[in-house]
């Protein structure tokens, strides 16, 4: 036994033991409750979800407390009694005698009627002792794991805290009158009534609020200088709000408690929730405040993370960081981010929260209606898969060959990180000149494959099928197998998919002849639900990165991302009408810059609709797929669109392409 307890009398081990074993159920419990509380609460109320989670860590601490008390003036009073018997018994009184002893006549018998009657009590008693004195026996064990990682954790918070004094002082970065008069300006305008101090410092990665007293918000001057004024404005409104909403001092609380109660997974769990949800809450509160825009808001975020990413930095725990929380949620809340609910609203639900909490912690529901456990009932089931056309992109002046490699790393990363099972579309013309291989760019192709997304192909030339006979558009496509089958042969990977270049598939008797002839070679075409103008949004957004305009590039990106909305909105509507159902999507898009730079973004906002990412396998298994079309027009057009007309139905008005985008596009056209 540690020294520390050598110096607690047996009770007290006993009762700090009892109160650890009792609180491994009673966090649970709160874990559960608090899990029940935030799918009654939409995401939108973030100040209520953050205070359920609140109170819920402080139950964690509470209930363990009130467990000791009680444990131990019971033990107290139980000590007492059996002292006053021992007391009594020395002075020969019968008050602290067996009952046994206690009765002259029938004693004996009526004890032996009293054990006939409970033996099943007696059973399941002595059992329970025997338990229990087993455990007894660990406690002093259990204790001393409990004193050194309660000190060990209390060291390192304490370094935490000495780190975060130190930051206000080294390396100190000058920061100029304007900054200061802005920043001054700010503080007004978010109302923050205490005196806040900001600084720069080159030792420092990330924004950072600290201080209970003397708060002090702490730029890194890497931030500084590469942030444009806006993001960095809007980032300081962040750490503004962290010290207005006194979050500083609850994560020094929550320290406290996660030091105390290090030993429970439940406890984490609930601790990550408190930080996440208070991240949500702050950016919550800096769009409505500030009116701050949504688009440059979750940039602002991501240049950020890069940034502290390229100098491996992390803020101690006990600072509020600007880029805390779960990096990819918040960009989502942000990018989807509506009117917040109500102060007056939020102020009394946040107190109907933790009753809720409490009485969860007394009474188990015997049932939870459906519609408030799942309110994403309604998208359930959604899958959408994603083909690339083309790997590697289509040659333009304006996207050489070093470039399509470092955007296909980008994408094929965030491919990864997004759990996107993707394919990629081979135009062999771009690697091959048909007898040898390009190596620098055959090499994207490769990476395509050996980081292990499928390959399917086009045509040799990203040729249509109405500009070629049959007899050439076969023969393009099959001069393009050899140089697929090849590379994939280097792996012992099977061919299977066939993407129309364009979506063009010229009259209906050619198509199926060259269906017929894909099917003989075990090939399957792809039949796209999701089609739209991702590649004119990409050419602007590559003419904006060629001339270094990262205003026209942050605006093509957010109008990009609302335009893929809207054609979600658009195709959903025709799956409801055509199937009665979310039938899965399929949906082709270009591996472009922009695609790879707004990928975090676009991947969220799917997700966001109840979107699982599927093999483009998965979603042609659908028996919607199935479903003749006729169409013989000369446009390429998404399946939905072919069902619909050979429905004889009228076709849907599509979103259009914003304005921006348009006339850079209609100015590459007359140039």
């Amino acid at each position: 036994m540690m020294p520390i307890l050598t110096i607690l009398d047996p009770r007290t081990v006993n009762d700090l033991g009892w109160t650890l074993f009792h609180s491994l159920w009673e966090i649970s419990v709160v874990a559960l409750a608090l899990w029940l509380v935030l799918r009654l609460i939409p995401a939108a109320a973030s100040n209520l979800r953050y205070a359920a989670s609140v109170a819920a860590l402080g139950f964690c601490f509470i209930l363990p407390l009130v467990t000791y008390l009680q444990i131990s003036n019971g033990s107290a009073l139980a000590h007492a009694a059996t002292q006053l018997d021992r007391d009594l018994v020395e002075d020969g009184s019968e008050i602290g005698k067996p009952p046994a002893l206690a009765y002259s006549n029938g004693g004996s018998s009526d004890i032996t009627a009293l054990q006939s009657r409970s033996n099943g009590v007696a059973g399941l008693e002595s059992a329970r002792d025997l338990i229990a004195e087993q455990l007894t026996q660990v406690f002093p064990f259990a204790l001393t794991i409990w004193v050194a990682g309660f000190l060990l954790y209390s060291l390192w918070m304490f370094g935490g805290i000495y780190t975060l004094r130190r930051l206000r002082k080294q390396y100190i970065v000058p920061i100029d009158s304007d900054w200061q008069e802005r920043f001054e300006k700010l503080t007004k305008r978010l109302n923050v009534s205490q005196r806040v101090r900001l600084i720069c410092s080159r030792s420092v990665a990330t924004p950072i609020a600290v201080g209970v007293f003397r708060s002090t918000v702490i730029i890194p001057f890497s931030v500084m200088s590469q942030l444009d004024p806006c993001q960095l404005e809007i980032i300081i409104a962040h750490e503004l709000v962290h010290i207005r909403r006194h979050d500083v001092i609850i994560s020094m609380l929550q320290n406290g408690i996660e030091a105390i109660l290090f030993y429970h997974p439940a406890m984490w769990w609930i601790s990550h929730t408190v930080r996440l949800e208070r991240e949500f809450a702050a950016d919550a509160a800096v769009m409505r405040v500030s009116g701050g825009d949504g688009v440059v808001y979750a940039k602002a975020l991501a240049d950020l993370e890069d940034i502290r990413l390229l100098t491996n930095k992390t803020a101690p725990s006990m600072a509020m960081a600007a880029n805390g929380g779960n990096f990819m949620q918040r960009i989502e809340r942000i990018l989807n981010e509506r009117t917040e609910i109500p102060r007056a609203y939020s102020a009394w639900s946040a107190g109907l929260a933790i009753v809720v909490i409490s009485a969860l912690l007394l009474v188990v529901f015997s049932f939870t209606p459906q519609g408030l456990v799942n309110g994403q009932q309604r998208t359930a089931g959604r899958k959408v898969a994603i083909g690339f056309v083309s790997i590697p992109p289509l040659d333009r002046s304006d996207n050489p060959p070093k470039d399509a490699d470092a955007t296909a790393r980008i994408l094929i990363a965030k491919l990864q990180q997004h759990k996107v099972p993707a394919i990629g579309f081979l135009t062999g013309g771009m690697i091959s000149d048909g007898e040898k291989l390009f190596p620098v760019r055959a090499n994207i192709v490769k990476l395509w494959r050996d980081a292990g997304f499928e390959i399917g192909i086009g045509g040799f030339k990203h040729l249509p099928f109405q500009n070629a006979t049959l007899d050439e558009y076969i023969a393009n496509v099959e001069k393009n197998e050899r140089i697929a089958r090849q590379i994939l042969g280097e792996k012992n990977i099977q061919l299977r998919y066939f993407s129309y270049p364009y979506l063009y598939t010229r009259k209906n008797d050619e198509h199926q002849r060259f269906e017929k002839w894909l099917t003989d070679r075990g090939l399957t075409s792809v039949k796209y639900t999701i089609d739209n103008n991702e590649w004119m949004y990409s050419y602007a957004y590559d003419m904006a990165r060629n001339d270094n305009d990262v205003n026209t590039m942050k605006e093509i990106q957010g109008a990009f991302i609302n335009y893929m909305g809207r054609m979600f909105d658009h195709y959903e509507a025709y799956s409801q009408e055509t199937f009665g159902r979310n039938i899965p999507e399929t949906m082709v898009l270009t591996p472009s810059r922009l695609v790879a730079d707004s990928a975090d973004e676009l991947f969220a906002m799917i997700e966001k609709r109840g979107y699982k990412f599927v093999s483009m396998g998965n979603a042609l298994r659908d028996e919607a797929f199935n479903t003749p079309e006729s169409y013989e027009g000369d446009n390429g057009i998404s399946w939905y669109d072919r069902w619909t007309l050979t429905a004889g139905k009228r076709l849907k008005d599509e979103p259009q392409v914003d304005p921006l985008v348009q006339k850079i596009w209609n100015d590459r056209k007359t140039k």
